[in-house]
């Protein structure tokens, strides 16, 4: 891995939860929530797929059409970027290589709604898809 790239996944992940304004809490779809600028996110790791549901302020689901996202991971003490594509509804969705067992998966999403700015979020994944 590059030096570089070690650096800004070190830096993106040294936040800390107490950073989440709302803390840390649960999702519809069993990940943790956190916000994403004016929007809460939920991420959802199941096997290999990298899920992440955006709702609005209050909860409501909002439409993903025409919206990126990525995901950088670090588990298994390999950082990657899993670029997420529209799903369906309120869900970006993307394939990463998460391998076998992991306790503890970190990630930071970068989400850029239709004409708006990147909006960043981060979680920390435990028993991921389990």
């Amino acid at each position: 891995m590059k030096l570089s790239t070690f650096l800004l996944a070190a830096a993106l992940f040294a936040a800390p939860a107490t950073a989440f304004a709302h803390g840390p809490s649960v999702g519809p779809h069993g990940g943790p929530m956190t916000d994403a600028g004016a929007y809460h996110t939920e991420l959802v790791l199941k096997g290999n797929d990298v899920v992440l549901y955006v709702t609005d302020g209050s909860d409501q689901p909002v439409d993903v059409t025409g919206a990126k996202a990525e995901a950088t991971i670090l588990a298994n003490k390999q950082t990657q970027k899993v670029p997420l594509q529209p799903a369906g509804a309120n869900a970006l969705k993307g394939q990463a290589a998460l391998g076998g067992s992991h306790d503890s998966v970190k990630v930071v999403t970068a989400l850029t709604m239709p004409g708006q700015k990147t909006v960043q979020a981060r979680f920390e994944v435990g028993h991921a898809g389990h």
